[in-house]
């Protein structure tokens, strides 16, 4: 089980929501959806409905550090979502943290250890518990282990975010991940990253000098790699539709020089897309760039987990 920790921003959320649509996101992909004050409630709730809708699992972080989320009170079909055995409750642990978190029988609850958790595990029960813990906290990981009823999910920060976009030129491919090939063996439950995102969070973005498009793929072994594709004309903030189209003619020049067999393992509807915006000149803007990589992620991932690919 795949469980990415997303940020509840528009496209993120849009993200998801056209994965279900299309049917391309597998229902061994849980996303983790952490609201911000720049998330849109109307998104998020529309996407927490689509989810309900299908029966399909998904969790919120209710204690937020990224903004003053309230869980949409005194909204009933809100509250009916949220009662209901595919919605999870998800916290942070932290030194603060005491009370017990109750929840229906047929209800996960979900606490997440991240880097700069320090809780002792001891006070968390684990009855119907996911607990998500950053392999920066290893002993913490060895700990929960000796309990046998937590589900335990390894989370892994594997996204090396540069502080500008023009510096993944000087190293356009990297590893990213091969926890899906392995986390079951480690004697985990499942594994969550925070996708091509990385777990450092900003509220605004700026107008960036260089525009660069964020590729996961898998390689002949099935690990997956990162491959970033960024524009030329870096100098200045100006004409981010000549900096979109030099880094997406590198991304299909790429793409196209690739094997059959690569091409098989990481088609998806978002490449197409990439392929559409490059046939038509088009510029979406950079929210729906990123959504784009968000998306063929989770497709490709998906199509891991379902055994599409071998």
């Amino acid at each position: 089980m795949y469980y990415p920790l997303l940020r509840g921003k528009q496209n993120e959320l849009l993200a998801l929501r056209e994965l279900l649509e299309e049917q391309r996101l597998s229902d061994k992909i849980v996303p983790v959806i952490e609201p911000t004050n720049a998330s849109s409630s109307s998104t998020l709730k529309k996407t927490l409905e689509q989810f309900y809708k299908i029966n399909r699992s998904i969790a919120v972080i209710q204690d937020s550090k990224l903004g003053n989320y309230q869980g949409f009170k005194n909204d009933e079909d809100i509250e009916k979502i949220r009662n209901s055995s595919e919605f999870i409750r998800a916290y942070f642990l932290n030194d603060n943290f005491s009370e017990k978190i109750s929840t229906n029988n047929n209800q996960y609850r979900m606490f997440i250890l991240d880097k700069k958790s320090e809780m002792n595990i001891e006070n968390v029960y684990g009855d119907n518990t996911l607990l998500v813990i950053d392999t920066y906290n290893r002993d913490k990981m060895r700990d929960a282990k000796r309990v046998n009823n937590f589900k335990i999910i390894e989370l892994n920060d594997v996204y090396d975010k540069k502080d500008r976009n023009q510096d993944y030129a000087e190293d356009t491919d990297q590893v990213f991940s091969s926890e899906h090939l392995f986390y079951k063996q480690d004697g985990f439950y499942g594994f969550s990253d925070y996708s091509m995102i990385g777990s450092e969070y900003m509220e605004k973005g700026f107008a960036p000098k260089a525009i660069a498009i964020h590729i996961v793929y898998f390689d002949n072994d099935n690990k997956l790699r990162i491959h970033h594709f960024v524009s030329d004309s870096n100098d200045g903030i100006g004409n981010p539709s000549r900096k979109f189209k030099e880094a997406l003619n590198k991304l299909i020049e790429w793409y196209g020089d690739q094997s059959a067999s690569f091409k098989i393992k990481n088609n998806s509807i978002a490449m197409n897309e990439f392929q559409e915006l490059h046939r038509t000149g088009d510029y979406p803007g950079l929210g729906v760039v990123k959504r784009k990589s968000i998306k063929h992620h989770l497709e490709i991932m998906s199509n891991f987990l379902d055994g599409k690919i071998k």
